[in-house]
């Protein structure tokens, strides 16, 4: 019996079949597979398809900015690496590739199942470019370019994710890249690389129905498993012998199968609950901690809303890619390494496109950087308080909020006390990975070495609430405030995904609730949104490693989601990592929503917030954090 490949998909005109609805076809392709099902009769989709919520990021329209996220790494080759050959880099990615399914795999139009590309590691296809690095900060707009630049979901012979990596120039010929961005202050700054050393950055960014943030975290690590010497070194990495990964990451959705009694809350109308539990609803119940003071008037008193841009908000303007996508030169064509390993023909880079406004996003970013002994000292600072470090992050975020806004109010001459809110509302993505089969993370299980935690996939939800806070406020008693919200927010995230799960089994609710949906009455409906993916030791060699660490060194990282895509929640989006109690902050706002001048001043109030809180008192306030 044949089997369905991304070749056969094409040539039988499955390209741009999009189907109305996120509901599969009953006919699965998936059947034909080698694979055999093992997904009880409980549940809702396919053991290879994809989640509700990833279904809504997967059928974002052709002439919309798609959700992505991107995370990237700045490595330091061992000392015991003499030679650098970037396509071994390339081939390493694709090793780290083959152990995970989804990014192994082909997304069908049809049934919204992912499908298996290859048998083996070699003859996987992967989105890669190559890229000169001239300066430590080239990969600044190199990440811009990559978190707001679609993927074509159309096209099924490659996977949606890809590579950049950006080189020294004796690594690669001379190629175009773009400007230089330089930033300064504390917190503000990037790390510079290591003088005279062999330093390339790296990035891979993918389509959210992929996966969540923790996935992304996931792929690094496997990734950075096989880049050491060893690997490096090798003459013969046998990528034909690599076998590609056959297991379907769990669907969080099949974990569940809720009875009506589950979901409706005294006598509310299923209807009302789907839309309400929907991941891009306009009704959604979290929407209680929508700050509807501030975002409300955002286009009378931020002056530039997204249909009506006003003069004095200039648009950041985004990398001019047509120089920067020229077509790259094949790793083949590099200059020769005197002690190269041996190996067989290089792979072909992608050439990316250049941005244009359909289907291209307008997010800026701005990268943070707080050492291990910043943090520790705040770590400890929040302790004392009976806070936690998440929600230390969560109100410093709202406290930079506040600074936009009396920022906004004094800039266009109105009343800072009659015109700036004294509530505001939150988003913090959490993970529910510890609901696996294969976690022992509720058993006591080490985090660092969960296979949960490795696992690339969706298993994300989100809590939210609405937050008082004026100059007033004490600063630390918010952030308790907020570290209650958090824990007592759980069982509502999971009962939103009971609801979604309900209706989707029962087609006739969930094709009513479809029709509900406006993901654009969704966007920037809370100051902030904080999705911290926790703190972690270094899953390579640590920037001070000794010359016998065989691993490469993490010299910087750091990765968030993009904010100029339809439903996008929040104002600013605050995306954290820590390593070894390094913390890397990634923020993005919407270029459309948010001026330059306004987004200056949330960076720098966020960084000064932070400080400040590290040393401030039991009674310090927030007008003692961001005046």
């Amino acid at each position: 019996m044949a089997t369905l490949s991304p070749s056969s998909a094409l040539n039988s005109g499955n390209k741009g079949s999009r189907s109305p609805s996120i509901a599969g076809s009953t006919k699965s392709k998936s059947s034909f597979l080698s694979f055999r099902s093992t997904a009880s009769s409980r549940s809702v989709v396919e053991e290879n398809g994809l989640s509700i919520t990833e279904r809504f990021f997967f059928k974002t329209a052709p002439n919309k900015q798609q959700v992505l996220m991107c995370i990237m790494l700045r490595l330091r080759m061992p000392p015991s690496v003499q030679a650098f050959d970037p396509a071994r880099v390339v081939d390493l990615v694709r090793i780290a590739q083959a152990k995970h399914y989804r990014l192994s795999a082909w997304v069908d139009h049809e049934t919204l199942g992912a499908l298996p590309f290859c048998e083996k590691a070699s003859d996987l296809p992967t989105n890669y470019r190559l890229l000169e690095r001239k300066s430590d900060n080239d990969w600044f707009d190199v990440y811009h370019d990559e978190i707001n630049t679609n993927f074509d979901t159309d096209d099924v012979t490659r996977p949606l994710w890809r590579t950049s990596i950006l080189m020294p120039q004796e690594w690669l010929p001379k190629h175009p890249i773009f400007y230089d961005r330089q930033v300064a202050g504390f917190g503000l700054s990037v790390p510079a690389s290591v003088p005279d050393s062999k330093t390339f950055e790296i990035m891979f960014t993918f389509h959210h129905c992929l996966g969540d943030g923790l996935s992304m975290f996931a792929f690094a690590r496997t990734f950075l498993d096989v880049v050491d010497a060893k690997h490096l070194n090798s003459k013969d990495l046998k990528l034909s012998e690599i076998v590609v990964s056959k297991d379907p990451p769990p669907v969080l959705d099949n974990l569940f199968n809720p009875n009506v009694v589950e979901i409706l809350p005294g006598n509310a109308s299923p209807i009302s609950l789907v839309c309400s539990a929907c991941p891009t609803s306009v009704k959604n119940v979290a929407a209680v901690g929508m700050a509807f003071k501030a975002l409300g008037k955002k286009s009378k008193r931020l002056g530039h809303s997204d249909e009506n841009p006003g003069p004095d908000a200039p648009i950041v303007p985004l990398p001019s890619s047509q120089t920067a996508h020229a077509a790259p030169p094949s790793p083949s064509s590099s200059p020769e390494p005197q002690e190269g390993p041996s190996r067989g023909p290089s792979p072909e880079p992608i050439i990316m496109g250049p941005l244009s406004r359909t289907g291209s996003g307008h997010t800026n970013v701005r990268f943070m950087y707080f050492a291990a002994e910043f943090t520790n000292v705040l770590r400890k600072r929040a302790k004392v308080e009976k806070t936690t470090i998440g929600a230390v992050l969560v109100v410093a975020s709202l406290a930079a909020c506040r600074a936009v806004f009396v920022h906004g109010v004094r800039r266009d001459g109105g009343e800072v006390r009659k015109e700036v809110p004294d509530k505001q509302g939150w988003v913090v993505t959490n993970s529910i990975r510890h609901i696996l089969p294969q976690s022992k993370l509720l058993q006591g299980g080490d985090r660092e070495t969960d296979e949960a935690l490795k696992v690339f996939g969706g298993y994300a939800g989100s809590v939210s609430n609405n937050l008082k806070i004026n100059d007033d406020s004490h600063i630390w008693d918010r952030a308790r405030h907020i570290k209650r919200s958090i824990m007592t927010s759980f069982r509502a995230s999971i009962q939103r995904m009971k609801v979604a799960n309900y209706a989707y089994r029962h087609p006739k609710i969930w094709k009513a609730a479809e029709k509900r949906i406006d993901l654009s009455k969704m966007s920037r409906m809370f100051s902030c949104e904080v999705a911290n993916l926790n703190a972690w030791e270094y899953p390579s060699a640590p920037p001070d490693a000794p010359a016998s660490d065989e691993r490469a060194r993490v010299d910087y990282f750091g990765g968030g989601l993009n904010a100029s895509f339809e439903g996008s929640r929040g104002l600013f989006s605050v995306a954290i990592i820590t390593l070894g109690g390094n913390m890397s902050v990634f923020v993005c706002y919407d270029t459309k929503a948010v001026s330059i001048d306004e987004a200056e001043v949330f960076f720098k109030a966020f960084a000064q917030t932070l400080k400040r809180m590290s040393e401030a008192g039991h009674k310090a306030t927030v007008a003692d954090m961001i005046y």
